[in-house]
């Protein structure tokens, strides 16, 4: 029970991070907690706003995923390898939405 608290503190956590990230790039438009975005590298975006959308809906969906994922391994933990599965499936969808970020993201830099 402890450690199913845990879990769900922590990925709740990461979730309202997520989420007060998107908020900062998206609505604030604070583009410098872009990983790799400053002063010198600024001058190769061609469109900041898409890049700033970009990144706000990458953090938006991360922080969706998070948020689920507690309900998640509450209702599989009882399945065999249930546990299992929905974590290499939660694993799964965050390499493919920073796969496909990473992929869109050629489209705003030069």
């Amino acid at each position: 029970m402890l450690a199913k608290i845990i879990e769900i503190f922590i990925m709740e956590g990461v979730a309202l991070l997520l989420f007060a990230f998107a908020y900062l790039i998206g609505v604030k438009g604070k583009l410098e907690l872009i990983a790799g975005y400053n002063e010198k590298t600024s001058q190769k975006v061609k469109d900041k706003n898409g890049l700033k959308r970009l990144i706000t809906r990458l953090c938006v969906l991360l922080g969706v995923g998070s948020a689920i994922m507690p309900i998640l391994t509450y209702y599989t933990v009882s399945f065999p390898d249930g546990l299992a599965y929905s974590i290499g499936g939660y694993g799964g969808f965050i390499l493919g939405s920073v796969g496909m970020m990473a992929l869109q993201s050629r489209d705003y830099t030069s």
